[in-house]
């Protein structure tokens, strides 16, 4: 993803143009949730614009929610659903664990279509990233304590929804970030995950990156279904 320069107009601030330019990368998936911009002094060569006037942008932008600050000044791409829908519902799902059922049946859709989508248009660069994602989920089944795999877990499926290259989707599901966390963390903390059922989730995760490389939409959609389904049982057999 690369910026364009900016040419100057007589009748147009350039900070407005610098943030329409912005906006339009966030809205077409260009910018996915949680990316960080380029340094300042780096994108303001990029765009071709002072220094002030990409400060305007960004102040702009920040105060319109399509980013935050992170960071010594730097800056990153908001979870824009987040604040309204993810944070609330994570809040309460704390105070009710049992509606961790109905998270569940989101998941289960959400997380379905977008491997669906992922296997049908995930780029190099996208596999690569979901194959790291998938290395640090291993990692963490393999420790004893199991201390950061609803992290990982949820990284994983993060950035196969960041593949499946819908914005919409995307701002969902990164909006849902905590919410679906929070459900993973819950489940581990109600139901009692053993060595099996752990050996059985990871080989569940496998089956969705063999059919992710393998780029078949229908095997993806179908082994994401299988996992939440699986996931599902197991809950609903502890209440």
């Amino acid at each position: 993803m690369t910026f364009q320069p900016v040419h100057s107009y007589s009748r147009v601030r350039l900070s407005d143009v610098v943030s329409d330019q912005i906006r339009t990368l966030i809205s077409s998936g260009a910018l996915l949730p949680g990316q960080r911009l380029p340094a300042e002094r780096e994108l303001a060569d990029q765009l071709n614009v002072s220094r002030p006037s990409l400060r305007e942008a960004l102040i702009r932008l920040e105060s319109d929610g399509f980013i935050r600050g992170e960071g010594r000044g730097g800056f990153v791409v908001s979870d824009v659903t987040a604040p309204l829908v993810s944070d609330p519902l994570a809040a309460l799902l704390r105070q009710n664990p049992n509606a961790s059922a109905d998270v569940l049946e989101l998941r289960h859709e959400l997380e379905s279509l977008s491997t669906a989508y992922a296997a049908e248009r995930a780029t190099e660069d996208d596999l690569r990233r979901i194959a790291a994602a998938f290395d640090a989920l291993k990692a963490a089944a393999a420790d004893p304590k199991r201390t950061r795999i609803a992290e990982r877990d949820t990284a994983f499926h993060l950035a196969i929804a960041d593949a499946a290259h819908n914005f919409a989707l995307a701002h969902v599901m990164h909006g849902l970030h905590e919410l679906i966390r929070e459900s993973i963390l819950t489940s581990h903390r109600l139901v009692d995950y053993d060595d099996e059922v752990e050996a059985t989730l990871l080989a569940q995760h496998s089956a969705i990156f063999e059919a992710l490389i393998a780029r078949d939409p229908q095997r993806a959609r179908a082994a994401a279904g299988q996992h939440l389904d699986y996931v599902e049982t197991l809950y609903r057999d502890r209440f």
